[in-house]
């Protein structure tokens, strides 16, 4: 049977596409877009269930892997559809798609679900509000074999499109819970696992910190920095040496160099 292909901006089916782009629509209907040949190969190896397929060839990047993707998502139980270019684009939230879009189920884990290792590194971070940097954070997670994401107060939510894109699709290799600071505290006390908040207002360099036992690192948002209630209840406070006048980082790039420091410590 041939696959139906859609020429029309006004189809059903494109603007409930389109409309995933907004967090409230994702929240409504439980769906998010993902899109991106990469991407889309993570998340079908990470489990994510898709309910459509939206395919344009004509925009496909790589001859022999994404048609090899292609055949693979039309044998597949999914639904697939094409889409004319034109469409394709108006759908897409990227400047230069690939031609592999899917609308999929969101999900949602809680901490008791959360398989730990033997001496955990857990990443909490608190209201962030950019994708770009909550998409890098992920990516660095899963580069540092982070055990799990915990967002507090989260502004953006890792479905929006630009956290997948700048994750480059890890978002779905690296565990992540939604969860209150008060429940965080609770859950780290109950595992026995040290908390250590970045902040300026410290002496304490993360190159002095040890980082042996079971640990979670607190990072806070772009603008603020971290709540008044995690600077009060953590258990240790760590600082970036800042040689020039800025007093801090990205926090994207703050979050790499602690856990990277981490990593070489343990190893």
């Amino acid at each position: 049977m041939p696959l139906t292909t859609i020429d029309s901006l006004q189809n059903a089916r494109v603007k409930r596409a389109k409309g995933l782009m907004q967090k409230r629509q994702r929240d409504r209907e439980g769906l998010f877009l993902l899109e991106g040949e990469r991407e889309l190969e993570r998340g079908i190896e990470g489990g994510i269930e898709s309910t459509q397929i939206m395919l344009c060839p004509e925009l496909f990047k790589h001859a022999e892997t994404s048609l090899a993707l292609k055949d693979k998502l039309i044998d597949g139980t999914t639904p697939v559809i094409f889409l004319t270019k034109q469409v394709f684009e108006h759908c897409s939230y990227r400047e230069n798609p690939d031609g592999f879009l899917a609308i999929c189920k969101t999900f949602n884990r809680s901490l008791d679900e959360l398989v730990l290792s033997n001496n955990p590194l857990l990443l909490i971070v608190e209201s962030l509000e950019k994708p770009g940097n909550l998409g890098t954070i992920l990516r660095t997670a899963d580069a540092t074999g982070v055990d799990a994401l915990i967002l507090n107060d989260p502004i953006t939510d890792i479905f929006n499109p630009n956290v997948i894109r700048a994750s480059a699709g890890v978002v779905f290799k690296v565990p992540t819970v939604v969860a209150t600071p008060s429940e965080t505290h609770a859950y780290l006390k109950a595992k026995q696992i040290l908390s250590f908040a970045t902040t300026p207002d410290t002496d304490q360099l993360h190159f002095d910190a040890s980082f042996s036992n079971p640990s979670a690192i607190l990072m806070g948002s772009e603008k603020d920095g971290l709540s008044g209630f995690w600077i009060q209840h953590s258990d240790y406070k760590i600082r970036l040496p800042m040689a020039g006048q800025a007093d801090s980082l990205n926090v994207g790039a703050a979050t790499a160099a602690v856990l990277y420091e981490i990593i070489r410590q343990r190893r």
